[in-house]
């Protein structure tokens, strides 16, 4: 009788006796490394912040942060109006959220209130999907626009706790992509990146785990999210390169390079052209008055260096680049040790573009360039599994996860702390 048998059925094992396994505890087990259960911290607790912030006595709009400028700056849409009776939050300018809501309420005259008309619409399917999911109803739009990004992050969260439980991983690890305060930046001021990045993550799932149709359908999941945050169209482009240099012919796959090279450009261009398509259409409609097309500097930091200091940029520094020059040079050491492997050129692609090639106005405030490196969270996050086979240590991933939920207590935690004594003082009071 083997050692196995002997545990399995209570038998002695070296003259002792050995008691049997205990069903709950291995059914706690497995809930436990469920990866649907990874995501309920983040649904319950920033479900908790949407009701305190716009539950009963709060305005929904307060988070596209509107603007009294650009909402004034035409007549043409009977639906995008001034509210004189409305404060608003974001002052004279506002911020890009409002640009959504503005699209969700007239997707045809949007147009007319806004800065840079091209660049605003590249972003279409989170205003969208928000007009489809009010059935067009000013009033619950942005109710809409909230829910989306809130269901996006939670859903994100999932897609990546899915995907390392199928690598083996710990699929709580999860978490450090789904309280990424830049994440948290999109719930609060109605932003594309929780929606686009999610998407990002379901086609990463999908290359690896969608069955037979795996690469089509993680294509389309590129593609939606590189119409929803264009940055997202590193991952397809990175996952398309793969397939030149990392196709075992186990899978089925053609070896030589000429037959790789066919299904590497279909996915990219399924993935992406849609978007520069889409992108054409918009200089052709729109002009490209105000555009900035891709926003990156020329030197390296020169964006971070040349912005003035105020404490955003400080925290700039320790939340988005100190975390990615570490979580760069772990993917660094991979790829010299294993240059097929994709998930550590993800981590130096999205470091090299959006975060030490970032443009000065992103670095101004961390609230932009939080939401902008929200792909080199979700890439660390992606890269560990590759990295813990190589590095033997997640000594990296640590240090990085650290400094980028830092801010986590301040922006989430103590709040919501504050909130629940309100309500409980009130509750005593009232009793």
């Amino acid at each position: 009788m083997t050692a196995g048998s002997a545990t399995n059925y209570g038998a002695a094992y070296d003259g002792q006796p050995v008691k049997p396994a205990d069903p709950s505890l291995s059914t706690w087990r497995r809930i436990v490394r469920s990866a649907w259960l990874v995501p309920v911290p983040i649904l319950l607790l920033y479900g908790l912040w949407l009701f305190a912030s716009y539950g009963p006595g709060h305005d929904p709009r307060d988070a596209a942060f509107l603007g009294r400028h650009f909402v004034q700056q035409s007549q043409v849409s009977s639906t995008i109006k001034f509210d004189p009776s409305y404060s608003y939050p974001g002052g004279d300018v506002g911020y890009d959220g409002q640009f959504a809501y503005y699209i969700a309420l007239d997707p045809l005259n949007a147009r007319y209130y806004m800065d840079a008309p091209s660049y605003r619409y590249t972003r279409i399917v989170y205003p969208l999907l928000a007009r489809l999911l009010a059935a067009g109803q000013r009033a619950l739009i942005p109710y809409a626009l909230l829910v989306i990004n809130w269901l996006a992050i939670v859903g994100g969260t999932l897609a990546v706790a899915a995907w390392l439980r199928r690598k083996g991983v710990w699929p709580w690890f999860a978490l450090a992509y789904g309280l990424y305060p830049g994440l948290f930046i999109t719930l609060q001021r109605d932003t594309t990146e929780a929606l686009g990045y999610a998407l990002a993550a379901l086609g990463v799932f999908l290359w690896d785990y969608g069955g037979r149709w795996r690469i089509a359908l993680a294509a389309c999941s590129f593609s939606i999210a590189a119409l929803t945050r264009e940055t997202t169209a590193v991952f397809p482009v990175v996952y398309a390169l793969s397939l030149l240099f990392a196709a075992p012919a186990d899978q089925g796959r053609p070896t030589g390079l000429p037959g790789r090279l066919v299904p590497a450009i279909a996915v990219g261009a399924l993935a992406v052209a849609p978007l520069l398509i889409y992108k054409a259409f918009l200089l052709v409609w729109l002009g490209t008055a105000g555009d900035p097309g891709i926003p990156l500097e020329h030197v390296p930091f020169l964006g971070l260096l040349i912005v003035p200091r105020s404490p955003g940029w400080f925290d700039g520094i320790g939340m988005v680049v100190v975390p990615a020059l570490i979580a760069a040079t772990a993917a660094l050491l991979v790829v010299l040790r294993r240059p097929r492997s994709v998930e550590p050129w993800l981590v130096l692609v999205n470091v090299l573009l959006f975060v030490v090639l970032l443009d000065r106005l992103s670095y101004v405030d961390i609230s932009a360039s939080g939401r902008v490196t929200s792909g080199v969270v979700l890439a660390a996050v992606l890269c560990l599994p590759e990295a813990t086979r190589v590095l033997r240590t997640r000594s990296w991933f640590w240090a990085s996860s650290a400094l980028w939920l830092s801010l986590v207590p301040l922006w989430v935690l103590i709040p919501e702390f504050k909130y629940l004594l309100e309500v409980t003082r009130g509750l005593r009071h009232s009793l």
